[in-house]
């Protein structure tokens, strides 16, 4: 066997990460994971009308459609373990869905397995409200998705516009907490202060994402994007790793 220790593995590891991220192995891993959550909730939704309908016919063969509730909830966990991995890759970041996210395909695949339930019973009676509601969250939750993405994109043009005549400086992180050894990251609030162009001390508060390779501690270095024109406000204003240049880098730890 041959050894290698000429290679910085924290280093590698970073590389792997970039060299993943937007691949269309982990968009394709992306789209298994959602498949499985959406059919899982189909299969506990229509097993739980499949109970109601054993009741309603009064028959002491069970529908085949409860036996769905076995499969489903193990489709539902390996789904989620699925897309997060795969959405892991596919951003780079900790915690992050492009597209729809898990919880909007979960409440879709509940309708629609509730919708399935509701049609096959002998009399739906008001059981119709149980299909209808879940139906309603579904859409609020795909709405409210929607407005995410518009405000992340409305985000990501203004940093596009600030980092042409912003100005960039250094920051000490002055709080971020810390993580025990069994966590994989943090998604928290991150406390930094740096200095404007007027010699003005000046603190910022963001909520951002690290990987535990990732994560900086207290006292480390940052790097600051602001507008030298409005320095007071913060939504005007990027957190990045030292270095810090480009409007990837001013991405790197926001949530």
């Amino acid at each position: 066997m041959k050894y290698n220790n000429t290679i910085d593995p924290i280093e590698a590891g970073k590389q792997l990460i970039v060299k993943q991220k937007g691949r269309q192995g982990a968009l394709v891993g992306i789209f298994i994971g959602h498949a499985m959550i959406l059919l899982g909730a189909v299969f506990i939704a229509r097993a739980i009308f499949g109970f109601l309908e054993q009741d309603m016919i009064n028959s002491d063969e069970p529908p085949l459609a409860i036996f769905g509730m076995a499969a489903g909830l193990p489709f539902i966990i390996l789904g989620l373990f699925v897309h997060i991995g795969a959405s892991r890759r596919f951003t780079g970041k900790l915690f992050s869905s492009p597209g729809i996210g898990s919880g909007t395909v979960l409440f879709t695949g509940f309708a629609v397995g509730a919708w399935w339930g509701a049609l096959s019973l002998p009399a739906q009676g008001a059981l119709w409200i149980i299909p209808s509601i879940l139906t309603v969250i579904a859409g609020l939750l795909l709405i409210n998705g929607i407005l995410f993405r518009i405000r992340k994109s409305a985000r990501h043009s203004m940093l596009a516009n600030i980092i042409k005549d912003g100005k960039i400086t250094i920051a000490v992180i002055t709080d971020i907490p810390e993580i025990d050894a069994s966590s994989g990251g943090l998604i928290g609030t991150i406390t930094v202060k740096f200095t404007d162009m007027a010699g003005v001390d000046r603190w910022v508060q963001k909520i951002g994402q690290w990987k535990r390779a990732d994560l900086p501690k207290t006292g480390d270095k940052a790097t600051i994007l602001y507008d030298p024109g409005c320095p007071e406000n913060v939504s005007r204003i990027w957190i990045g790793p030292p270095g810090s240049t480009s409007i990837t880098d001013f991405t790197l730890w926001h949530s």
